[in-house]
Formats: structure tokens, sequence, C-alpha cells
């Protein structure tokens, strides 16, 4: 199963405010109802869980995810685990532009693997994604 699940939002501050918000995934367990906890795990790498509830059913992972494209137009944490296993493949990129004195967001989650139930895990990310564009 693969899904790519993406948003588009505006925000009324400068790229310098919003950036240090995206590169730190520490921050995202504030505004991203679906991320239950972030753990350092060195300069570039965070442990993150992941947490998504389906009525009385909920479903976690926990991926260690690595800060692999900073610059200032992109963000990237690409799945980087350390136990020399091969792991579905998990990525959040941002693409981040200046629209006047507003900046533009586009955000991206992609899965590939086969662990999660398609459909109501997917929809539950889509609603995960949507709320922490309102959170943040």
């Amino acid at each position: 199963m693969a899904f790519t699940v993406s948003r588009t939002v505006e925000f009324a501050a400068s790229t310098e405010a919003v950036r240090p918000l995206l590169r730190d995934l520490s921050t995202y367990p504030k505004w991203v109802p679906i991320v239950s906890s972030v753990e350092q795990d060195g300069e570039q790498h965070w442990i993150v869980e992941l947490r998504v509830s389906i009525g009385p059913f909920a479903r976690s992972k926990q991926l260690r995810m690595e800060r692999s494209i900073d610059n200032d137009e992109h963000i990237m944490f690409s799945r980087n685990e350390s136990d020399g296993r091969k792991h579905a493949h998990w990525e959040l990129r941002f693409d981040v532009s200046d629209v006047g004195a507003q900046t533009s967001v586009t955000a991206v989650l992609e899965y590939q693997g086969t662990m999660w139930t398609p459909g109501p895990v997917e929809d539950a990310l889509h609603s995960g994604l949507d709320a922490a564009v309102e959170h943040l």
C-alpha cells in the first residue's frame, strides 16, 4: 500500500518565523495531533511516534526520522532506522516560499509499505494533517 497526503497553506508570517517550527520535529506534538511523542536522537534524527484513533481502536507507529534536506525552500524528513533492517518508506516534505508578506507551505507526507490498514488509517492521516495546518 502506498499513499500521499498533501496540503498547501499560506501563513501571515515570514519564512524566518515559519521555518524553525517546520525543521524541528520536537515541536510537532504541540501542533500535529497524530504525533504523540518525539525524542531527539542526535542532531539530525528524531524518534517519532505516530498515533491514529479510529473509533475505539488505535494504531501507533514509531519511526526514526532524519532531516535529509534543509535549505531555504525545502525541508524534508526521511525514515532512517539504525537497526540495519529494511523498513517501509516514510517521507515528510515541506516546500516553503514567500508570497508577498506571507509564507506558502506545501506539506507532503508519503508512505510506501504494507503494515498500515488502508482506508480508515489514510483518512485519519488526512484529518491529522488538516488539524496540524489549523494549529500551526
